[in-house]
């Protein structure tokens, strides 16, 4: 099993034909082709810039090589590779990454990101997976956390910002109201940055989606105490009027009915999104 605890994602450092192949050929840009963006859409000619926080395994993480490897970045070869275009993966924190897809620093963020109405508003999205907040712990569960009211009085650490930090924080907040003792949440710059602390007891738990939290579990350091929190679709991100949503959300419709993406999630235990894959910009009607 790769060990990753410890690697950071504030530097912004590009993975874009590197990965699971040792080949660099074996992501460029099909040449029996023509692209579906031109230069006038794309932040590079021929070149899908994707951005990405790789520190949640297996969805997205650096490995022993420093190559951005992943479910996300398989996703995110094969719609550049149905595009006709050369993926590249910019690693940077996710608090950047919506201020880089507008600003047009790259193309679209490809990092998990969950769906809400109010990011719809900012910037597009096109909605393909779904997760769940869920909560770490240290291997044994030395807190007897099972519930979501087990975690009034404890001290749980989670990336800043985002979906799950707001999830928690609404949970404060209502324990507060409730007169349960506190839950105090206790941000950090990534995901990593969360399990380090977890794992020097620091911490009662960490907070991310299930999908990284069922890896962690794997090395015996770690548990799932408590999952299915908040439900909700992730979603690809791209700035407002991008054709790159149009053509993303069409490639993955098609990968959705030839079977790809319904064999990936599979591989990874993921649950798909059932609704329309396309471009949405307000509430889901799921």
């Amino acid at each position: 099993m790769r060990k990753v605890i410890g690697i950071a994602a504030a530097a912004v450092v590009t993975a874009g034909l590197t990965g699971c192949s040792s080949s660099a050929d074996e992501s460029a840009a099909p040449t029996d082709c023509t692209p579906a963006l031109g230069a006038a859409d794309l932040t590079e000619a021929g070149t899908l810039t994707i951005a990405t926080n790789a520190t949640l395994p297996p969805m997205q993480y650096v490995d022993a090589d420093g190559a951005v490897i992943g479910m996300r970045v398989d996703l995110g070869k094969e719609i550049a590779k149905r595009l006709c275009l050369t993926p590249e993966f910019v690693n940077i924190e996710f608090e950047a990454q919506i201020p880089g897809v507008q600003s047009g620093r790259w193309d679209m963020i490809d990092t998990g990101m969950f769906y809400t109405p109010e990011r719809a508003e900012t910037i597009d999205l096109v909605p393909y997976e779904v997760q769940a907040v869920s909560i770490s712990v240290p291997s044994g569960n030395p807190e007897s956390i099972a519930t979501v009211d087990d975690l009034a009085g404890k001290t749980i650490g989670v990336e800043a910002p985002g979906y799950e930090f707001d999830t928690l924080t609404a949970l404060a907040e209502q324990f507060t109201a409730e007169g349960k003792p506190a839950l105090t949440v206790q941000t950090f710059k990534t995901n990593a940055d969360a399990y380090q602390a977890l794992s020097a007891g620091q911490l009662d738990g960490a907070s991310i989606v299930e999908s990284v939290t069922s890896f962690y579990q794997q090395d015996g350091r770690f548990e799932t105490a408590v999952g299915g929190i908040n439900e909700a679709p992730l979603a690809m991100g791209f700035a407002k009027g991008s054709r790159s949503a149009t053509e993303v959300a069409r490639v993955l419709s098609e990968m959705r009915a030839d079977g790809y993406l319904p064999d990936l999630f599979d591989q990874y235990g993921v649950t798909a999104y059932e609704g329309d894959i396309a471009v949405s910009t307000g509430p889901l009607d799921t």
